[in-house]
């Protein structure tokens, strides 16, 4: 069951709303030799060239533009492992909002400079008082925007999906990292409702596997164990709001280790020529594993949601 707020005349309607803001983004098909190694016909999102570096400024846009007057006088908040803190940064900044941005200690110091460069107010803490942070920050008059849950934020990530359909309609898979759930609940919304046989694969790592944890239990967990490299990825809870509705369009879950991480992210700089985060590889690492050989002869959508991340950081990550 799709909720009306995310039925498709709404999402068609702020896509339309938050296009003068963000970047339509490339969809790209692949060349034969990758369609022969994964042997499947591959077609990528590279949604990593978002503005702000991620699909997150999709949500925090809608947020914004959500807001009244009022509202927008107080400021924003927001809690992030880095990529939501780098997109609250540009929304702030874009809008002239005042703002205050928990950024986990962890983060890496790219992160931390590109916040900074959007004039960010940086409160430093970690996964287990991050979300206790907010709320003392929303008694003082700022309104939270959601990294992952609440209408406005699945909106957000919805509207992906209506820009992909406009881009290429004929798709039977599609493979999306999950943190939170916000882009696979929202993404997966928009897909179920044009294309119900479309299948929708959640990859998120061993490390990190809250969500299929919380789909075997039937209910979001208050509490993830996270110990991964993709750290855009390690979301401490799940929200009853977008686990409610993960759990109506994710068709199957899987998980990635860390090592398959660390190939996929040797794969992508050595075949697609570019150097991006764990988190945005798990399509990659789950093509070249779980499901390899397992999409013969149709059309799998991979998204490339997110890539902040410096060169030496990386190369850290893969040594």
């Amino acid at each position: 069951m799709i909720p009306k707020e995310l039925s498709l005349k709404k999402i068609s309607k702020v896509y339309h709303s938050t296009t003068p803001y963000i970047n339509k983004t490339p969809l790209i098909k692949n060349n034969n030799f990758l369609n022969n190694l994964f042997n499947t016909n591959l077609i990528i999102k590279y949604e990593f060239m978002q503005k702000g570096g991620s699909f997150k400024t999709r949500g925090a846009i809608n947020n914004i533009l959500s807001l009244n007057k009022s509202q927008l006088n107080k400021g924003i908040t927001a809690v992030s492992a880095g990529n939501h803190a780098i997109a609250a940064s540009y929304v702030s900044n874009l809008f002239n909002l005042k703002n205050k941005i928990f950024l986990y200690e962890s983060a890496n110091p790219y992160r931390i400079k590109t916040c900074k460069k959007f004039n960010a107010n940086i409160v430093f803490t970690n996964s287990d008082d991050s979300f206790k942070n907010v709320k003392s920050a929303e008694q003082e008059g700022y309104t939270f925007i959601h990294p992952f849950d609440g209408k406005f934020t699945l909106q957000g990530t919805a509207s992906l999906g209506y820009e992909i359909y406009n881009q290429f309609k004929n798709i039977d898979n599609i493979l999306v990292s999950v943190g939170g759930g916000g882009l696979i609940s929202g993404l997966g919304s928009f897909f179920k409702q044009v294309n119900p046989n479309c299948k929708i694969f959640g990859i998120e790592p061993m490390c990190a596997k809250g969500m299929t944890e919380s789909l075997l239990k039937g209910k979001p967990l208050s509490k993830v164990n996270i110990s991964s490299i993709a750290d855009s990825l390690c979301a401490p809870l799940h929200m009853p709001y977008s686990f409610s509705i993960a759990k109506n369009v994710i068709d199957e879950m899987i998980t990635v280790s860390e090592n398959e991480m660390i190939q996929a992210m040797k794969f992508a700089a050595h075949h697609l020529k570019l150097f991006l985060e764990p988190a945005c590889i798990c399509g990659i690492a789950a093509l070249n594993n779980k499901l390899k050989n397992k999409l013969k002869n149709q059309n799998t959508l991979l998204i490339l949601c997110g890539s902040n991340i410096d060169y030496d950081s990386w190369v850290n990550i893969i040594n």
